[in-house]
């Protein structure tokens, strides 16, 4: 065979293609890549946030405004108290001492009183009232309910029935009572004789309460012997042994030279 027509046969032009086809492809590739480090390499957009002053609270006035009213309030307060004692200390000084009934082997020499005897030792109240007047004997007058009783338990044991009756912030201790001034200066001497000693002034009571008609006439004539027993223990299961009055009446005396039931009885009404 002729050397001439020999068939050859060449792979070169297709593997030469895939080559460039592979070269461009990564020539792309590169070209990608480097696009994206250029991308990277552009500045980061920075963000700057406005800072926010906060305000101080000793900047504005209220600060000092609550300082001042403060003060204020504790120097008030001060004072306030300052004055307080001030007024206590000076009440307690006018309420110091009490008057005290002299008894039989006591010691006492005196009895001092505090109302006058030309004044009432009370103003009467308004309105619709009924007032009886009277003349009382009276055995003392305390600035306490303890040292009043405290001396009334001492009369009980001189068998002198008593009555402790508070008006204007004092309490008195009476032993009697009377229509009359003359009466009651009978009553006084009585007492007298067993070493007590008394002072008899008018008194006038005032109720605003409703009498129970059994004690009307007792109460107007001032001449409560003449109220019965039967009336009384009937009176007192009507109006009930837990009022005023009915504890009035269950205290009754039953000798009763000196009116205390009288007394009894106008306190537990007024």
């Amino acid at each position: 065979m002729d050397s001439k027509n020999k068939i050859s046969i060449s792979f070169r032009n297709e593997h030469q293609q895939e080559t460039k086809h592979e070269v461009v492809r990564t020539q792309k590739e590169q070209a990608a890549a480097v696009e994206e480090d250029k991308e990277d390499e552009r500045p980061a957009t920075r963000v700057y946030h406005i800072p926010f002053k906060k305000k101080r609270f000793s900047s504005t006035p209220v600060r000092p405004l609550i300082t001042t009213a403060l003060t204020a309030l504790f120097v008030s307060l001060g004072l306030g108290f300052l004055l307080l004692r001030m007024f206590v200390s000076l009440t307690d000084s006018s309420t110091t001492g009490t008057e005290t009934v002299p008894v039989s082997g006591e010691g006492n020499t005196g009895t001092e009183v505090v109302a006058s005897q030309e004044e009432p030792m009370s103003d009467l109240p308004s309105g619709p009232t009924q007032t009886f007047d009277t003349y009382i004997v009276q055995a003392g007058a305390f600035s306490t309910e303890g040292k009043a009783n405290e001396w009334k338990s001492k009369l009980t044991a001189l068998l002198v029935p008593s009555i402790v009756w508070q008006r204007d912030g004092q309490y008195y201790l009476f032993v009697g009572s009377a229509a009359n001034k003359q009466e009651a200066d009978q009553i006084a001497g009585r007492l007298a004789a067993k070493s007590i000693e008394t002072y008899v002034k008018p008194f006038v009571v005032t109720i605003e309460k409703e009498i129970p008609q059994e004690l009307v006439t007792p109460m107007e004539t001032h001449a409560m012997k003449d109220f019965s027993e039967n009336q009384r223990k009937k009176l007192m299961d009507e109006v009930g042994e837990n009022t005023s009055l009915g504890q009035a009446l269950n205290e009754w005396e039953s000798q009763d030279d000196t009116n205390i039931n009288w007394l009894k009885v106008a306190q537990s009404l007024e």
